[in-house]
């Protein structure tokens, strides 16, 4: 052992090329140490997070399945002003999302897709604090889903933004929004094609209503102007209220063109002026900064959330990425 040390830690004495040589197997000691320092804490971050995770979708299943009926409304008596008014209904929260806020009032709701994504949903007037923060307040890389700062997520439904973007990581171990992949079809890998006919609806619960959304669209997207040859990007994440054509470029027709025409999937499902959407976002894979993006259509009043993927193609003519000028910058 004493040789050891004594052929590993510098020494009086030591030659020039034997001294360089005990510094640089130093250099390399400690580099490893730290490497597996490193490694140990992610493993032990990632196990810790699924735990977290599995545990709080099984409390929310295990609420919403004890919970048969829907919680009672009351209506608030009918206000008297110079003009007789009724004022809506008080906004009731979900008895599954109670125990959430109880525990973090930043709980927004909760997102469901069948590709595996089971998680809540949190909101904060700032967007970075759960990129790295879990549900119950700890230091994770994997952070938690939560919605755009500017999104009106709990509000009386014309209250409601137009289109609720939600942003979640795209996590290796596929926790957070790491199964959306499943989705990700482009016309060299149309592989998502086959799982989308599968699975072409998915479900969002702010605090008061449980919600089904038809996707529509599903694609991947540069995030950088110099990522495109025109310097031209559809910032999706901006259409979150849609206003009057001549005061704003971010339209519902607009949205819709865009969203139709870089969609990797032509869903065949249909939108008209007042509907809901919920756009998810998440990081690609192909280069960064990308996104995958997969937006929904909030299942209206009286509608079916049967969705017929007989009428669903793949989009030939849908606006990806220049593929060969980004992999060239």
């Amino acid at each position: 052992m004493q040789n050891f040390f004594k052929n590993l830690i510098p020494q009086k004495g030591d030659e020039k090329p034997e001294l360089r040589r005990k510094i640089i197997l130093l250099s390399s000691f400690a580099l490893f140490i730290a490497c597996v320092i490193t490694l140990v804490i992610i493993f032990t971050d990632e196990g810790r997070n699924r735990e977290l995770n599995t545990e709080l979708a099984e409390r929310h299943t295990t609420t919403v399945n004890v919970i048969t009926t829907t919680a009672p409304v009351t209506t608030a008596p009918p206000v008297e002003t110079e003009v007789t008014t009724t004022a809506p209904p008080p906004l009731v929260i979900l008895p599954e999302m109670q125990t959430f806020i109880d525990e973090n009032p930043d709980t927004a709701g909760w997102i469901t897709v069948d590709s595996g994504v089971d998680n809540v949903v949190m909101q904060t007037a700032d967007n970075e604090k759960y990129l790295e923060l879990s549900f119950d307040g700890h230091y994770t890389q994997a952070g938690t889903v939560f919605a755009d700062f500017r999104s009106i997520v709990n509000d009386y439904n014309n209250k409601q933004s137009d289109n609720i973007i939600l942003y979640g990581h795209n996590q290796k171990d596929n926790s957070m929004f790491g199964t959306l992949k499943k989705y990700k079809t482009t016309r060299v890998n149309p592989g998502g094609f086959q799982y989308y006919k599968e699975h072409p609806t998915f479900t969002f619960s702010n605090l008061y209503e449980q919600y089904t959304y038809k996707i529509v669209a599903i694609f991947v997207i540069e995030v950088e102007e110099r990522q495109n040859p025109n310097g031209e990007i559809f910032d999706y994440h901006n259409y979150i209220r849609f206003t009057a054509p001549d005061k704003s470029e971010y339209n519902f027709q607009n949205f819709v063109d865009q969203i139709t025409a870089h969609s990797a999937i032509d869903t065949g499902v249909d939108m008209k002026e007042g509907d809901k959407f919920i756009t998810l976002s998440t990081c690609s894979n192909e280069f960064e900064p990308s996104r995958l993006v997969v937006i929904g259509r909030r299942v209206r009043d009286g509608e079916s959330a049967e969705v017929d993927t007989s009428k669903s193609s793949i989009n030939p003519d849908a606006i990806e990425p220049d593929w060969s000028y980004i992999y060239n910058l």
